[in-house]
């Protein structure tokens, strides 16, 4: 079968698009302040960091829910708190300990994500500002973190986590969200598969709106007809409470040796055990004829095993070559998100006595109100290895800094699609009969998109510094980035590759006295149609950032 007609078969992922206006325009204003105390007595120390930021464009931005506003509008928040202590034990060991809100980074990825460095969640909306900086977006998070030196060649670092946090991905509604309602804020979800309006903008008014009765459809933002809001309140599946993952049994140890017999190379072995930082799509079945009795939820997988092993050397004249190697046995991959909502609609079917309107799920049938996962839990390895080089005089620059991350993700036991089809940017409508062969519920079969059991791809870096540019206090120094998912789509949630998907940045820094800085750049995505969710989001960013 084929469509065509502009639009897509989902309103889950569009209120990022519909709330800005048109290309060009300002979407996010944004003046920050980012500050650090750190104090030393003796071997005692202690450290803080705190970070306050107000957006004037988004920071009263009406479309969006308080929460989001409060995300990405103004928002101050602690990062880094933490005490420590640095001690001496037999005739050559040295060590430190650590409590308190902090950061910790295991490994050897530099740009890909999904390896051995899962310790703390990322504020990806804070990877969006202008001028942002990594300590930013990482989410500290309550530990206790212990290292031991045994010699300068053993080392042993050990860590207990405190408390359970998640990632926390663009909100609803802003700039570069792809999903309406997995954010923290988000509080619907619609089927219809694009046909039946979503009755409110604003997802605060969703309660309000779809669960007072007929009256309450008056009080929709969307100035639609209240028949028309009544509808997509017919049409969506409320939000339920998430699942959250426990503060407790979070866990971890790594041993690092460093050989200098082997072309002076430091090798790391990890264990950790974890709980999901990145939010599974399931739910609840409808309990009445009502298809907006159904609900949806949010769940954060528990007891995640993760073995891990890394190297970091120097090759090939004077090349920087690290790596690592992770192994986890049993990952929770995102299902199918239509399967989850189709599943959450078989208590229906024995009110509908023609085959072709009946719901169709992968997961089969369930009673009125059970509970429905969304996720099965696989076995996968990921292997990268980054490259990295410092050139002198190119192009009449002092220093010129290359770096080249591969990584490859395979999938050891993933079913074939026939069994069960895995979520992927774009699959908006289902994998299995659509209208054509008198499946009328689905309206068109997806038949690429879904992941592969093997994904790879690349990240490449390049940035010149110029001193004393043109005879003056400024260093000048342009970068260039290029991002490519070579072949394959990698499973959800947080995949990292969605096979053609490419983007380019190119960026100017102009640096004074080692203080300011003026940071120019702009960024375009590309490739994989319609796989790529943010092909429209290309962005130009300016910054001025002074630091003392």
């Amino acid at each position: 079968m084929q469509v065509n007609a502009p639009g897509a078969f989902s309103v889950n992922g569009d209120d990022g698009n519909r709330n800005y206006g048109d290309a060009g325009d300002i979407f996010a204003n944004t003046a920050k302040v980012t500050s650090e105390l750190s104090l030393k007595y003796g071997d005692w120390g202690a450290f803080v960091r705190g970070t306050y930021f107000y957006d004037f464009e988004n920071a009263n931005k009406n479309v969006l829910s308080s929460r989001a506003q409060n995300k990405v509008g103004e928002d101050a928040r602690l990062l880094d708190a933490f005490i420590y202590k640095d001690f001496s034990f037999g005739e050559t060991g040295t060590g430190n300990v650590r409590l308190g809100r902090q950061v910790v980074s295991w490994g050897e990825s530099t740009f890909i994500q999904g390896g051995i460095n899962v310790i703390n969640p990322v504020d990806v909306s804070r990877l969006r500002v202008a001028g942002a900086e990594l300590k930013e977006a990482f989410l500290p998070i309550d530990m206790i973190f212990t290292s031991f030196s045994f010699n300068e060649n053993l080392s042993l670092e050990a860590l207990y986590m405190f408390e359970f946090e998640n990632i926390e991905i663009d909100p609803p509604g802003t700039f570069f969200s792809t999903n309406d309602f997995a954010g923290e804020d988000g509080s619907f979800t619609m089927l219809g598969f694009g046909t039946v309006p979503q009755p409110v903008n604003n997802p605060d008014l969703f309660r309000d709106v779809c669960q007072s009765g007929s009256a309450g459809f008056a009080r929709s933002d969307t100035g639609l007809s209240p028949q028309l809001v009544g509808a997509g309140c017919g049409a969506a599946f409320a939000r339920a409470e998430n699942r959250n993952a426990k503060d407790t049994g979070q866990w971890g140890v790594a041993l690092k040796y460093y050989s200098p017999e082997l072309g002076d190379t430091e090798f790391g072995l990890y264990y950790l055990r974890y709980h999901s930082r990145l939010p599974i799509i399931s739910g609840t079945a409808v309990t009445n004829s009502l298809t907006s009795s159904g609900t949806v939820v949010i769940e954060y997988p528990e007891d995640i095993d993760l073995f891990g092993f890394s190297w970091n050397t120097t090759i090939l004249d004077g090349w920087a070559f690290q790596g690592e190697l992770s192994y986890r046995d049993n990952l929770p991959i995102q299902i199918d998100d239509v399967e989850v909502l189709f599943a959450g609609l078989t208590p229906l079917n024995a009110l509908i006595p023609q085959p072709g309107l009946k719901f169709v799920s992968q997961l089969g049938e369930f009673a009125p109100g059970e509970f429905i996962s969304g996720m099965e839990r696989h076995e996968v390895s990921q292997l990268q290895a980054t490259f990295t080089k410092l050139y002198q005089s190119i192009l009449g620059a002092e220093q010129t800094a290359v770096a080249v991350e591969v990584g490859f993700t395979n999938f050891w036991d993933l079913p074939s699609t026939r069994n069960l089809r895995f979520n992927g940017d774009g699959t908006n409508t289902g994998g299995g009969p659509d209208i054509s062969t008198g499946a009328l519920r689905n309206p068109f079969t997806q038949t690429n998109g879904f992941p592969n059991a093997f994904s790879w791809g690349y990240r490449a870096v390049a940035r010149s510094t110029y001193e004393s540019f043109m005879g003056s206090a400024f260093t000048f120094a342009p970068r260039i980035a290029f991002n490519h998912d070579v072949n394959g789509t990698t499973p959800g949630p947080g995949g990292n590759f969605v096979e053609g998907r490419k983007s380019l940045t190119l960026g100017t820094e102009f640096i004074y006295l080692n203080q300011w800085s003026f940071d120019t750049s702009y960024t375009a995505f590309m490739g994989a149609g319609d796989r790529n969710v943010i092909r429209d989001r290309d962005f130009v960013s300016f910054s001025v950032r002074y630091s003392f």
